[in-house]
């Protein structure tokens, strides 16, 4: 059974307001409608497959369903996109790739803007004999197909910044920020919403990445940036985000 996600869980909140979860392939499958868009998979370690070993890991990071009469198109124009080793018949892009976020935040607005070259309509499976359940087995796939929202609700959103970051009274009752995020930033020594906000996002960023290097990514500045001003991440500035970037490529470089 899959587990909640944990590093890449902002990419969830990337797709369109309501969507359809699934459990797959020990990851999450994501639908719009009846369309298969996204695959996430956060299980590190393995990089080989029927003997042959890849310089990636195969389960960790997203898979974007295409057909197959897409995929020169597609790999011609985001050329960092692989045929999954397991499943070619879809496009991966590992956590490992060079600028992961940015570049999955841009395949996320395509998915977005309903680009015809992504997402896939899983074949119906054979028909079976039909067979008595109990209501509580029927109960329980009704609950699995529903679509749902999995956002955590939003506190005070229509208040200004300085009204909410007082009124808080956790990290995780902040914008963008739930449990996991407030967890690795208790990880990091970032007990109170005060001590985070006199920190600012770049010193909280800081203490965040040398604690767990995998929150390196941009989407996390974001995150932080737009808890700081009582806004959805995908909401702050362009000038915000070109400086998140900026500072994340510093953060990146300084690792290596």
């Amino acid at each position: 059974m899959a587990k909640q996600l944990s590093e890449l869980d902002w990419v969830e909140s990337l797709l369109p307001k309501h969507y359809t979860r699934k459990a797959m392939f020990g990851g999450f499958a994501y639908y719009l409608n009846e369309l298969l868009v996204l695959v996430i998979f956060e299980s590190t370690g393995n990089r080989s497959y029927k003997n042959k070993k890849y310089k990636f890991e195969i389960w960790n990071g997203c898979m974007f369903p295409a057909e197959r009469n897409y995929h020169e198109e597609l790999q011609k124009k985001y050329d960092y996109l692989v045929n999954h080793p397991v499943l070619p018949k879809w496009l991966y892009i590992h956590l490992e790739t060079e600028n992961f976020e940015e570049r999955v935040e841009d395949l996320m607005r395509q998915i977005r803007k309903g680009n015809p070259a992504f997402g896939v309509i899983p074949k119906s499976k054979a028909k079976k004999p039909k067979r008595t359940v109990s209501k509580s087995k029927t109960d329980k796939k009704a609950t699995t197909n529903e679509v749902v929202d999995t956002r955590r609700p939003r506190m005070f959103s229509d208040e200004p910044a300085e009204d909410k970051l007082v009124k808080a009274k956790k990290i995780s009752d902040l914008k963008n920020l739930g449990p996991v995020a407030e967890q690795a930033m208790h990880k990091a020594g970032i007990k109170t919403v005060s001590q985070f906000v006199k920190l600012g996002w770049k010193k909280s960023m800081n203490l965040l990445v040398k604690s767990n290097p995998k929150t390196c990514h941009a989407l996390y500045a974001y995150s932080l940036i737009g808890a700081l001003k009582n806004q959805e991440f995908t909401h702050i500035s362009e000038e915000d985000k070109a400086e998140a970037r900026n500072y994340m490529k510093e953060l990146r470089s300084k690792k290596k």
